[in-house]
């Protein structure tokens, strides 16, 4: 354990997701973080947290996907216990034109898609949303978010999203928030 001088670390740091995937695997990450100054990120609150592992963000400072063109990051959002009330949530997704490439953003970055933000790489994008139901009957939900999808790629012509979703129609679904 190498010692970090207090000024170089903001500790007790805390995401609800979106903001990190881990480095190593591009899965999605949720709980306590710190930042090092060099601008890199960890898991724990602290330096000296147990199994320590390297976060980054899932984009690039234009708004793109963070990493080598021929990777997507796959950093969702999570539903929230509104939304799991509500019974659904919105997903909000970006597609590479030229390819089936997909990711999934936050609100924030989907409207900066929408609106042709000249700070991101809006051109090379095309934004898209997709509602979500999250409980009721197990098999009517599967049955509708497959149904919603299919819609979706058909409409906004961003065929594949249904492999991207690993076909996982009950993804965060519960029977009983």
């Amino acid at each position: 354990m190498t010692y970090i001088p207090k000024n170089k670390v903001k500790s007790n740091l805390y995401t609800q997701g979106g903001e990190f995937i881990y480095a190593s695997t591009k899965e999605p990450y949720v709980g306590d973080y710190h930042e090092l100054s060099t601008g890199k990120f960890y898991t724990g609150k602290t330096p000296n947290s147990l199994n320590i592992k390297e976060l980054i963000k899932p984009f690039d400072d234009e708004g793109g996907p963070n990493g080598p063109s021929s990777s997507t990051p796959y950093a969702p959002l999570f539903p929230t216990l509104q939304d799991y009330k509500n019974g659904e949530f919105v997903r909000y997704f970006i597609c590479r034109r030229n390819e089936s490439l997909f990711v999934e953003i936050d609100k924030a970055n989907f409207t900066k898609y929408q609106q042709k933000d000249p700070t991101i790489s809006w051109k090379l994008y095309k934004p898209f949303s997709l509602f979500w139901v999250l409980t009721g009957d197990v098999n009517q939900v599967a049955q509708t978010n497959r149904n919603v999808t299919e819609l979706v790629e058909a409409k906004e012509n961003v065929l594949g999203l249904s492999l991207y979703l690993k076909e996982d129609w009950t993804q965060y679904y519960k029977s009983n928030p």
